[in-house]
């Protein structure tokens, strides 16, 4: 039990400075917290018997190690058992559909006529081993997907004066918390920036194309491409479709979008580092996994998050198709749910929200339910419980958390009532501590 603690408190601190993914990885789904609880509930299940807890003089104790079995069995099955997630309903719509909390690699591998897949929970962190491999045979070709690393909320970082670097522009763009952030295009590359698709010396034709003649550098766009000039604050518009000289220290808009030209790198690398050593699940993550075809290996970039659907990767290599995605898993309910009208509240003289909720209709079969799903007023149809988490920024669209855990439920509400059940007999029973005493007392 004093181990136990010390790993809670421990995992409190690691929550609150890398958050809750971290501390889930490196402490609540490690195996020795599992063992550590394993043996605690055997414990408890000896001394049932050991000191023969079963007799009614007992009976306060052996309610207390009932409600912690009770307890620590409801949480593994809740562990391993059950589903949670969110799900996402727009106005007007109807959804049977959640995603998952918990995130996976999931794969496929086909040769046109047959197939395999398979996938893997994963649980990663900035601060944990992360470490794994999965090895298949498939097509009578040894296969194995490898972990190479991973980073959270991936930023791109410049090192300049790298032997076997190449050419690097830095645009500077305003960045969505208000300061300025810095994007780089590789030579012969094109790269989306916000909904601006720019080109460095590529051969295709972009919105924004951008090329070098000499030491100097020029751009053409279908756009006209409004400037003003940092130095004097001069302004000015040029004609889309023609070549331009692209300057420093002057300010672009293309397409409503601000960008300047600040720098260009001969010899540099990009390489992708984290840009916050806390676990946001409102980041984006980016995983890098080895793929090993007899004898011959790529490495392969997948990016997921939390409470979004992640676009699969598709691509042929050493003769076989393969399809990798990192991201949340779909689960399909038994009936659907319609949202009628999601209803927003705010305080009076201000933009904070004091309540929401979300008039829902329940479609199963030929049967119609109307529900409200508000604060403290979950829905609970079929096993499944579904609460008011959140809501899209337009307030069209309700964000229910989903919890699949009927069985897990049920085994720790049970504890909790053992636990109410010592209470209670240790109040009222006469072989209790609390009995002895008062009759001392009464005869002294």
């Amino acid at each position: 039990m004093f181990l136990f603690a010390i790993a809670i408190a421990i995992a409190t601190f690691i929550e609150n400075d890398y958050g809750t993914t971290t501390a889930r990885a490196l402490v609540f789904n490690s195996w020795w917290l599992e063992l550590i609880l394993i043996f605690l509930c055997s414990i408890f299940i000896y001394n049932i018997f050991e000191y023969r807890l079963f007799h009614i003089n007992k009976l306060p104790v052996l309610f207390l190690h009932l409600s912690f079995i009770f307890i620590i069995i409801g949480a593994g099955i809740t562990r391993y058992i059950s589903n949670e997630g969110v799900m996402r309903i727009r106005e007007g719509t109807l959804n049977n559909q959640f995603i998952s909390t918990n995130l996976f690699l999931e794969y496929k591998i086909h040769n046109s006529i047959s197939q395999y897949s398979g996938q893997k929970e994963l649980i990663l962190s900035s601060k944990s081993n992360n470490s794994f491999s999965i090895p298949m045979s498939f097509d009578n070709k040894n296969i194995k997907i490898q972990y190479v690393n991973f980073i959270h909320d991936p930023v791109e970082e410049l090192v300049d004066s790298q032997e076997g670097g190449g050419e690097i522009i830095e645009l500077i763009i305003p960045s969505e918390s208000g300061g300025m952030q810095s994007e780089y295009i590789l030579k012969n590359s094109q790269k989306y920036i916000k909904n601006l698709n720019v080109n460095y010396q590529s051969n295709l034709k972009t919105d924004l194309n951008i090329y070098q003649e000499d030491s100097l550098f020029y751009f053409d766009s279908k756009f006209d491409v409004h400037f003003m000039k940092m130095s004097d604050r001069s302004t000015g518009v040029l004609m889309n479709n023609s070549s331009h000289l692209l300057n420093n220290k002057v300010l672009y808009t293309i397409d409503s979008q601000n960008i300047v030209f600040k720098n260009y790198f001969q010899n540099a690398i990009l390489k992708q580092v984290p840009a916050n050593i806390k676990n946001d699940a409102a980041k984006l993550d980016l995983l890098k996994i080895i793929l090993t075809v007899a004898n011959q290996d790529t490495i392969i970039d997948l990016y997921g998050a939390e409470g979004v659907l992640s676009s699969k990767n598709y691509f042929q290599f050493n003769d076989l198709y393969f399809s990798l995605s990192y991201g949340p898993r779909v689960h399909t309910l038994p009936f659907g749910i319609f949202l009628k009208d999601f209803q927003l509240e705010r305080y009076p003289g201000s933009e904070s929200p004091s309540s929401f909720a979300s008039e829902i209709q329940i479609m199963d079969g030929t049967e119609n339910i109307d529900y409200r799903i508000f604060m403290n007023n979950v829905l609970n149809y079929k096993g499944y419980r579904f609460f008011q988490s959140s809501y899209d920024n337009d307030e069209k669209g309700t964000i229910l958390s989903v919890n699949q855990d009927r069985l897990g439920t049920g085994v720790t509400y049970f504890g909790y009532f053992s636990l109410l059940c010592s209470v209670l007999s240790l109040l009222i029973s006469r072989f209790s501590r609390i009995s002895i005493l008062g009759k001392q007392h009464k005869t002294v």
